[in-house]
């Protein structure tokens, strides 16, 4: 009897321990909740902290290698910055924030450098749309691109992003790819590559009339361009 007692004892629980047993269970799925989400990144939009600081450090580093180029006031832009930031969207430059209504002496437009923010989108549209057409190109001749180009240009890190590059498909040994300024200091421009024994060497860049008579025009054509014919 008291055997049994015991054992029906040990089976039943009271409605304290009951309760206590479900808040247990719902704080430890509301813990692996908030441990799936995990850090910030891809096309999530970094928060306005992350995007001040690297629009400060955008702003500075550039200033300090092109002082002639600035065409921003300091003061005006950390007040500019210092409200709440524009929703902006990913590209493959980085975040583009935009000031519709931008004051004399503030930025009307930023891409705030994916390696200033700290994440990596996982997709994203073409910057310009300037052209469509070719076809993917590795990373590594992607980073080859972009280095010969700033070089080319005489541009450091902080000046402007290489981006849609992108290989001929009428002949492939031509690539083409644009420049994307990170502050409004110029226009975005764009330029071509070609395999020269057996490397890729930047041809011409530019805004318009790129690469004429340098690059075929059935090549030129497959991206939307041409040249004059006189």
């Amino acid at each position: 009897m008291n055997s049994g007692s015991r054992k029906k004892h040990s089976t039943s629980r009271s409605p304290r321990v009951k309760r206590a047993l479900v808040a247990t269970g719902i704080v430890s799925l509301l813990l692996a909740g908030l441990t799936a989400c995990g850090p910030q990144t891809g096309n999530q939009r970094p928060d306005d902290t992350s995007l001040r600081k690297g629009i400060a450090q955008l702003t500075q580093t550039f200033e300090s290698k092109y002082p002639k180029l600035k065409n921003w006031d300091n003061d005006a832009v950390k007040a500019q910055i210092d409200v709440k930031l524009p929703t902006g969207s990913a590209t493959e430059a980085g975040w583009h924030l935009i000031w519709p209504n931008a004051k004399p002496n503030e930025l009307s437009e930023v891409y705030v450098p994916w390696g200033l923010i700290g994440q990596i989108p996982e997709t994203f549209p073409a910057d310009t749309g300037r052209y469509t057409g070719g076809k993917n190109v590795p990373s590594s001749v992607i980073q080859d691109i972009r280095r010969q180009f700033l070089v080319k240009a005489n541009f450091g890190d902080y000046f402007a992003a290489v981006t849609n590059v992108r290989y001929s498909t009428t002949n492939s040994k031509y690539i083409i790819f644009e420049s994307i300024p990170y502050l409004p200091v110029t226009d975005p421009a764009y330029g071509w590559a070609s395999a020269t024994s057996g490397s890729w060497q930047v041809l011409d860049y530019g805004t318009a009339t790129v690469g004429c008579g340098i690059v075929p025009a059935n090549v030129q054509s497959e991206f939307g361009f041409g040249c004059p014919t006189n």
